[in-house]
């Protein structure tokens, strides 16, 4: 196995990939498909991902190995649609050590080379394979203001929210279609910016949280307050219909 992470198992993906099958691609191929994320989750994976491998850079390959990046293949393009965090987070936690050869394992769930972009991007929306609101929740946003890297992805502060409140069982873990970015949303529209005002800074991922460089993420005193309210409003009844709500 080489520094790339990926190993000669399965070849390079093209624009002729099929549908099923498994290939790798260097991350800086890859199309995202949202325009945020959230910077705790992102954080904290990424100081994981550079623990594993700086122990052993087989254990780090072996987690990738068993969790394939799914893409739509179209033309010359690779569209990431889910585990944007998981790219990102490679992308921060190896980039400055490994450069272009960070890649990942990825499976194709449709090569659709031959539909024009109307007919593609209507077929990406149904399908919920991509999601165009931005970092403060407006939108849509046009397919083609898409960032264009993975590293051009921008914070979400909610989405931070959302993921803390999920790791602190206010809501259960699913597969509904951009089920943290729902979960941001509820809270956007109830903790309001007023907190942060107070707190002396612009956003909850300014004063709330600090990630370590093992991945551990330790939460401020006024992060604590926040998520304390954020784990009361998730078990309310306003939040019934989320997906993962537990109640009380």
């Amino acid at each position: 196995m080489s520094n790339s992470i990926c190993d000669d198992e399965f070849p390079w993906c093209t624009r002729k990939a099929k549908a099923g099958e498994f290939y790798k691609l260097r991350i800086d191929d890859l199309s995202p498909t949202q325009f945020a994320a959230g910077r705790a989750e992102v954080l904290v994976k990424a100081g994981r991902y550079r623990t594993k491998y700086k122990k052993d850079p087989q254990r780090l390959h072996d987690y990738l190995r068993i969790r394939p990046v799914p893409i739509i293949v179209r033309e010359d393009k690779f569209y990431l649609v889910d585990h944007h965090h998981l790219v990102r987070a490679l992308y921060e936690g190896l980039h400055s050590e490994l450069k272009k050869d960070i890649c990942v394992y990825v499976e194709v769930l449709q090569n659709w080379s031959s539909l024009t972009r109307v007919h593609f991007w209507k077929a990406m929306f149904e399908r919920n394979w991509v999601y165009l609101f931005d970092n403060a929740g407006g939108g849509p946003q046009q397919p083609e203001q898409l960032p264009k890297h993975i590293k051009d992805l921008t914070w979400d502060p909610y989405r931070s929210l959302a993921l803390i409140v999920r790791d602190r069982h206010g809501y259960l873990k699913n597969d509904a279609p951009f089920s943290e970015f729902k979960w941001a949303n509820f809270f956007r529209t109830r903790i309001m910016p007023e907190n942060d005002l107070l707190a002396g800074k612009r956003t909850f991922d300014e004063f709330a949280f600090k990630v370590e460089k093992d991945g551990n993420l330790i939460l401020s005193d006024d992060g604590k307050e926040i998520i304390d309210e954020c784990m009361f409003l998730a078990a309310s009844a306003e939040a019934r219909g989320l997906p993962g709500y537990r109640g009380r």
